[in-house]
């Protein structure tokens, strides 16, 4: 029996982020541009679904992590970008929790609004801002995709987190740009990778 998860992300993301390590960031829109970017990569490259994830340091605006969705490349239903973008950025600064030193603050970039299940990952990783491109309803009307049933305040929720610090949501932000990269990929005939789309009958998106 193995007892052991092993992602492998593509390649080129790794050169992305050594030659984007040491930049500055200057702006909302300047992070979120550069997440965007990774998500319309990965639907040219075809090595995963159309959306991207970062994490930046809120302090030196410098990137410290970032991810793609490899849900299908992988075989594995929690391989969102968002979910490895944090993951990632939890090893490489030594905790599970972002939001243990309380000077240092770290925000996540996506191009799509959360799932149900990043969600909860957002929730739980000490991450103190949230920006995200897409709604769910540009994701599930362009692609197919279904977010599940996220509560409907789920922003103002993770606002509002009990014993956790304050979480900045900003919603929205260059949308259209992420939208772009969704009807590329609805285009390009690449899988829409739903629950129980790969039962044999399943009509295929």
């Amino acid at each position: 029996m193995t007892l052991a998860i092993n992602i492998q992300l593509p390649e080129w993301l790794a050169s992305t982020a050594a030659e984007n390590e040491s930049r500055l960031f200057t702006s909302t829109e300047e992070k979120m541009r550069f997440t965007i970017g990774l998500a319309n990569q990965s639907v040219t490259e075809r090595t995963g679904g159309p959306f991207g994830a970062t994490v930046f340091d809120e302090e030196t605006n410098t990137l410290i992590s970032v991810g793609v969705n490899a849900v299908v490349t992988q075989g594995l239903s929690i391989a969102h970008a968002e979910t490895l973008a944090i993951a990632l950025a939890q090893k490489k600064l030594g905790s599970f929790d972002l939001a243990q030193n309380l000077q240092k603050r770290y925000s996540l970039y996506t191009s799509g609004q959360p799932c149900i299940m990043c969600f909860g990952v957002i929730w739980w990783s000490g991450i103190t801002k949230l920006v995200s491109a897409a709604t769910a309803e540009d994701i599930e009307q362009i692609t197919g995709f279904r977010e599940g049933p996220l509560p409907q305040n789920w922003a103002e929720m993770l606002e509002n987190r009990d014993g956790l610090p304050n979480l900045t949501v900003l919603r929205e932000t260059l949308r259209e740009e992420a939208c772009e990269v969704l009807r590329m990929y609805a285009a390009s005939g690449q899988p829409v990778y739903n629950a129980g789309s790969t039962r044999p009958g399943t009509k295929k998106s």
